[in-house]
């Protein structure tokens, strides 16, 4: 298929001056790099992954600019609804990042959607010429797709290779890019485009392809990702849509594809609990508890900034000022586990609006062209994809944004023609975009304040630079657990009154945060309120129930509240208990917790395990793996014999019950009647 002509157009005298291959192999060499540098999709935040990872996406900006200027093979651009739709898409992109509070790293972080967008012109352009032809392409992509899926199964099973067979059936698959759920992203997008070559070729290639397409759902399979088994089910719906059958064979291959998919469900034992009714006595799915938690979030996100969101990339940032008002989940995260709630909260309304209008074009372009079999197999892989994304946000990652532009313009049709101007203007567009990052990007400064803080922490004579870093880094964000957390315990000796301040922002920012209510506590005793200072203790000792056997109990000055602090706890835990919603896990749990009371400050004789809880996920949250691994200051201590039965775990107890406790304190008296 040729490009449309254009009258105003010079004649074709071949590629111009730059316009060689050299770009796109440069860019597709760094795309390799960073997707297989396993765990590829956090490496890509490490020197010189990094460099790797910007390579891939400066490439199609760089393509699209000199294609936009190039008088000798004018850019083919897509129909008129799509090139508005993609450019409107990209200007939400970049007014969300200018506007956002978080203005650097989100116009940083601006760049994979960014990218996704010049790559999806650059994409049809090139689709619409003679070279390099749609086969070639398709070849292209096979490759790049089967070496993705054997390095994910080779990694893996060379990871599982002195394991047992049912460690090795149980375990969940997380390479390349170092999540399960980005196996299973990679799996569903590569399964259609190896089951079309298969479906094209003959003799021998097919038979590489089917294996290829064979591997990439035992890859599917191996992640033991739910939603990648719905994504499944969506692709296999999409392609019986598509197939060129009549209906009773689409019935038969319907019936025989549910089959097969209740049995590949059942291979792997995280897909196959699915099935099986949850036990009401057990302890919440974790997962659950968070994806939930991070809905949530995401929607109040989305409502107190709903026409641009908080930024693209954002979410690590802005998430804290959430986190108190969720009834459970992790302390922080990346992302948010669902793409329509990550385009609401990070790029608001306008954004979401637009992702659903692309949306509506591929839907409509896949139905109107479904006897092409490229923008069929493009549609399959989309419907199938799209259904997955509602339980993950992958976009951010260069070869999930890729992936899906590419998709996008095999179902774009070509414009009839495009105008110098209109050319142009998208070429000056993305040099501007390119300015704009270039001159006001840059990471969030406060992590790597955060970290020479605490390195210096560890030597008493450096405390003041110490401190005076992290209240540098408060300065610029206050909604950092870390730095109040950690500074709280600098202060707690040298100024108790600071210290109790940050603790009590910490609490306020994670109130199951482990430590926090301990420290609190000191920081009271430390100015002679012994009162306030035992509550501390009693909340600690609600939030995480092994506090109330921990050896601090042993120093003197704590050991002796421990009568008040034991009164409070049983206080609190009948509050808890009117409090907590009935019949939740958490009120199940309130029995166990109450009985502890007469034991609580009790620490068992014998040797004590001291340590320091390390963040492992903090440079990834802040999108810096060149950073050192945060370690806490406070010192945990436990016993080595733990205490007889088991207790629930810290953060059992809803946050907002913890805020509410913090912040009204238990009237004394005497203890109630539960």
């Amino acid at each position: 298929m040729t490009r449309p002509a254009d009258s105003a157009s010079p004649p074709d005298r071949g590629p111009a001056p730059g316009m060689s291959p050299g770009l796109g192999v440069a860019g597709v060499a760094c795309l390799v790099v960073v997707t297989l540098a396993s765990p590829g999709a956090t490496r890509m935040f490490a020197w010189p992954w990094s460099l790797a990872c910007a390579g891939a996406l400066l490439a199609p900006a760089l393509r699209l600019t000199l294609r936009a200027f190039d008088p000798r093979r004018p850019l083919v651009l897509p129909a008129p609804a799509w090139t508005a739709t993609a450019l409107a898409f990209a200007a939400v992109v970049l007014a969300s990042a200018l506007m956002s509070p978080y203005r650097g790293p989100s116009l940083q972080w601006s760049a994979p959607l960014l990218s996704g967008v010049a790559f999806f012109f650059v994409a049809v352009d090139a689709l619409q010429t003679d070279a390099p032809p749609r086969r070639f392409l398709a070849n292209l992509t096979g490759v790049f797709c089967g070496v993705v899926v054997l390095a994910s199964l080779l990694l893996w099973l060379g990871g599982l290779a002195s394991h047992p067979f049912s460690e090795i059936v149980a375990a969940r698959n997380p390479y390349p890019l170092g999540h399960s759920n980005y196996t299973a992203g990679l799996a569903l997008l590569a399964l259609p485009c190896l089951a079309l070559l298969a479906w094209r070729a003959r003799g021998t290639p097919r038979l590489a392809w089917a294996g290829a397409a064979g591997l990439a759902l035992v890859m599917l399979v191996s992640s033991g990702s739910r939603g990648g088994l719905l994504g499944l089910g969506a692709l296999l719906v999409a392609a019986l849509a598509f197939a060129p059958f009549a209906a009773k064979k689409k019935i038969r291959a319907g019936l025989a594809f549910a089959a097969a998919g209740l049995a590949l469900a059942f291979l792997h034992p995280r897909t196959r609990a699915m099935f099986t009714p949850a036990d009401p006595a057990a302890e919440p799915n974790v997962s659950n508890v968070q994806r939930a938690a991070m809905l949530t979030a995401g929607w109040r996100m989305g409502l107190d900034r709903p026409l641009l969101g908080w930024g693209p990339g954002t979410t690590p940032l802005a998430y804290p000022r959430y986190r108190a008002g969720l009834d459970g989940g992790a302390e922080n995260v990346l992302q948010l586990h669902s793409a329509p709630a990550q385009l609401w909260a990070e790029l608001g309304a306008a954004g979401l609006a637009c992702a659903l209008a692309l949306a509506a074009l591929a839907a409509g372009a896949g139905c109107r062209r479904r006897n092409d079999k490229s923008s069929a197999g493009a549609a399959v892989a989309l419907a199938g994809y799209g259904v997955f994304a509602l339980t993950d946000w992958q976009l951010d990652v260069p070869v999930f944004a890729f992936a899906v532009a590419g998709c996008l313009a095999l179902l774009a049709a070509p414009a009839a023609s495009a105008t110098a101007v209109a050319r142009r203007g998208i070429g000056a567009a993305t040099l501007v975009a390119l300015g704009l990052i270039a001159a006001l990007g840059r990471r969030d400064p406060t992590p790597e304040l955060n970290a020479r803080a605490l390195a210096l922490a560890r030597d008493p004579t450096h405390a003041r630079e110490a401190v005076a870093l992290f209240r540098a880094s408060l300065a610029l964000n206050p909604d950092q657990e870390l730095a109040h957390f950690n500074l709280g315990w600098l202060l707690v000796v040298s100024d108790p009154p600071a210290a109790e301040k940050h603790f009590a922002a910490a609490a306020r920012l994670v109130p199951d945060k482990g430590g926090v209510y301990f420290g609190l506590g000191l920081a009271r005793l430390n100015q002679g309120r012994r009162d306030s200072a035992a509550h501390a203790f009693a909340l600690e000792c609600l939030d995480d129930p092994a506090f109330a056997f921990s050896p601090w109990w042993r120093e003197p000055a704590i050991a002796a509240l421990r009568d008040p602090a034991a009164a409070d706890f049983a206080r609190l835990a009948v509050r808890a208990g009117a409090l907590a919603p009935a019949g939740s896990w958490a009120a199940r749990q309130l029995p166990r917790v109450a009985a502890l009371a007469p034991a609580l400050g009790r620490a068992p004789a014998g040797p004590v395990r001291a340590y320091h809880r390390e963040r492992t996920g903090y440079p990834v949250l802040m999108r810096n793996l060149d950073l050192p691994t945060p370690v806490d200051l406070f010192e945990v201590r436990e016993s080595a014999t733990p205490p007889a039965g088991r207790l629930p775990p810290k953060g059992w107890l809803p946050s907002p019950l913890l805020l509410q406790f913090l912040a009204a304190p238990a009237p004394a008296g005497p203890i109630p009647k539960s």
